[in-house]
């Protein structure tokens, strides 16, 4: 390693590459030539931020249960931009969710959910 090391080094003193890279410090370290830190990055991405609140969902009965359990793996936009179901559909929708995509939704909780989807967010029933 010291011989690979040795070898890197005269070749690099042959070249010059160390005088320079000596001088340009040296001139950096004075105040002259090289600054030590852009005044600007123009590189910089612009500034961006996220929006203050998320997406609101219809208020109902059983929204929070909602909002704490759909939130949890994607955005609540998932839900209120989703054509009108039926409760048939939502309630495959949210079984979906359970056991292909593992949401930690309770059995118990799931016609909670599925009133919540279907009052806000679902087809009226076909009168009979």
């Amino acid at each position: 390693m010291r011989t690979l090391w040795n070898l890197v080094i005269r070749r690099a003193l042959r070249a010059g590459i160390v005088g320079a890279l000596a001088a340009g410090l040296s001139a950096g370290v004075a105040g002259e030539g090289i600054p030590v830190e852009p005044a600007t990055n123009t590189f910089a991405a612009d500034e961006w931020r996220l929006p203050a609140a998320g997406p609101a969902l219809t208020p109902g009965p059983n929204l929070a249960l909602v909002n704490g359990q759909c939130a949890l793996c994607h955005s609540l936009d998932y839900v209120s931009t989703q054509p009108p179901l039926t409760r048939a559909q939502w309630t495959a929708n949210v079984d979906k969710m359970r056991l292909k995509f593992g949401s930690p939704l309770a059995t118990n909780q799931v016609s909670a959910v599925v009133d919540y989807l279907t009052a806000n967010y679902g087809v009226a029933p076909a009168a009979k």
